[in-house]
């Protein structure tokens, strides 16, 4: 990668310093780039720190799908549902793209290529584990896990059904994980997924790339890029300003704002997620749990269990509702069972940056030389920074993006 100008400042400034773009300052500084990596919040990992860690092919779907806009109308009368919705007109144009993306033909591509990306980007996840970083990488397999027999028949009927998957019966699965509760009525074994600790991973990213000379700064945050002649030309920020060669803009659910500032249309919505952490031993097993009806997933970390799931559409709001918030312990109750005086020890809710189209967002910024965007991942963030950060360090470097992921696709459909 071309070293830029000699000046002190970097060749690259990440803009974002969780999985996505401690993924790319990994990859970059890997490939020999000078990288200084921005964070708004103190401490990095941001919204990656609160998710359910896992590494999951199996459930790569893109989030515009025809049973999420049937099942979407049907949880909005329900107070305690996994999804929500806030009305607002600066929403409708978002809802109308996630309804036309929606159509089983553009949704089943979108997951084709999801699926793909998600299997190239375990088998990087593990060689970060081989080559010594402490990322919390297990790949003992995920388990699905059905409360009634019609979900579970829908489910061995489905045609994203993932190769390799196990049907088990209830006895079955309670073999290979004795926590679940006797009311389960099947399961489906998916033993090529994975899991890691997700602060652990974002951590471990960005200590090996400040072991090559990247420089993290926590704390500081992005106010405007300035532009001009097509390039932006340096970052205004609550330090001062940054120059940079180049920019990656891995902001999350900030990165909208930040590129309209310059005239760029990026269509995120904040989805609000939410975990609970217990201390508990239970899942000792170590094979993280979907509870397919609820949408929670029981993630072991370490003598934790994380109990993480909801997907609320109410914009740049991280106030808790306690009703989403126990909505996640009555599923694990139905589910699992964990010790009644298990301790809670974090309650946790974060911005996930959804697209309308269910597909991240990777690739040059159109009309600006030296920018490019890596966000709007939505719930796949962890499972897809490593391959994330190889696109990013790629187009630097003069490779193209997939053309389904390339910011254009959204000025086309205007």
């Amino acid at each position: 990668m071309s070293r830029g100008d000699p000046s002190d400042s970097p060749d690259v400034v990440v803009v974002g310093g969780g999985a996505i773009g401690a993924a790319a300052a990994y990859e970059l500084t890997r490939r020999g780039a000078r990288v200084t990596v921005l964070e708004r919040s103190g401490e990095p990992s941001n919204c990656s720190s609160g998710s359910a860690g896992l590494i999951c092919p199996s459930h790569a779907e893109a989030l515009a799908n025809p049973a999420a806009v049937r099942a979407g109308l049907g949880f909005l009368t329900r107070r305690d549902s996994p999804f929500g919705l806030r009305p607002r007109p600066s929403l409708l144009p978002w809802l109308a793209r996630f309804g036309a993306a929606s159509l089983p033909r553009r949704s089943s591509r979108a997951t084709a290529l999801l699926r793909r990306l998600s299997e190239v980007s375990l088998r990087l996840h593990e060689g970060l584990a081989h080559d010594g970083l402490a990322t919390g990488f297990a790949r003992r397999g995920t388990l699905s896990v059905f409360e009634s027999e019609r979900t579970l028949e829908r489910a061995r009927r489905g045609p994203a059904l993932s190769p390799g998957a196990l049907f088990l019966d209830a006895a079955a699965a309670r073999e290979l994980v004795p926590a679940l509760s006797p009311s389960i009525t099947g399961a489906l074994y998916h033993p090529d997924d994975a899991h890691c600790d997700p602060g652990a991973l974002v951590d471990a990213l960005l200590g090996a790339a400040r072991e090559r000379g990247a420089e993290l700064r926590t704390g500081v945050e992005l106010l405007r890029l300035r532009r001009a002649n097509g390039r932006i030309t340096a970052l205004e920020t609550t330090a001062g300003p940054v120059a940079a060669g180049a920019v990656v803009l891995a902001a999350g659910t900030w990165s909208r704002a930040l590129g309209s500032e310059i005239g760029l249309n990026v269509p995120l919505e904040a989805a609000k997620g939410y975990h609970v952490e217990l201390e508990t031993h239970a899942l000792h097993g170590g094979i993280p749990i979907y509870m397919e009806e609820a949408h929670v997933i029981a993630t072991p970390l370490g003598g934790r269990v994380r109990l993480a799931g909801t997907l609320e559409l109410s914009g740049l709001d991280l106030r808790v509702d306690p009703v989403r918030v126990a909505s996640l312990a009555h599923a694990a109750d139905r589910t699992l069972a964990l010790p009644r005086d298990a301790r809670t020890v974090r309650v946790w809710r974060g911005l996930r940056p959804c697209t309308p189209d269910g597909l991240p967002i990777v690739g040059r910024a159109p009309g600006v030389e030296n920018l490019v965007l890596a966000t709007g991942h939505a719930m796949l963030g962890i499972t897809l920074a490593p391959v994330t950060g190889e696109m990013v360090a790629g187009l630097l470097g003069g490779e193209p993006a997939p053309h389904e992921l390339r910011p254009e696709r959204f000025a086309q459909r205007s």
